[in-house]
C-alpha cells in the first residue's frame, strides 16, 4: 500500500511574519506619465559590488 503523503500548507516563517517591518521610504515609485516611473532604491553596498565584479564574467569576453 502506497503511504498517504499530507499536502503541507504551511508558508515560511518570514513571508507572513507581523514582526516583520521594512523602513519606510526605502524604495518609492512615482507615475511622472505616459508610461514614465521614477524609482527610487537603496544603492548596493560596496561589498556586494565587489564581489559582483569578482566572481561575475567581463562584458565582452568570449565565454
Amino acid at each position: 500500500m502506497p503511504e498517504e503523503k499530507q499536502a503541507t500548507t504551511s508558508k515560511p516563517a518570514h513571508a507572513s511574519s507581523p514582526n516583520l517591518k521594512q523602513k519606510e521610504g526605502i524604495y518609492q515609485a512615482t507615475y511622472m506619465g505616459s508610461g514614465t516611473f521614477h524609482i527610487v532604491k537603496p544603492k548596493r553596498k560596496d561589498g556586494k559590488r565587489r564581489q559582483s565584479s569578482l566572481k561575475g564574467t567581463t562584458r565582452g569576453a568570449r565565454k
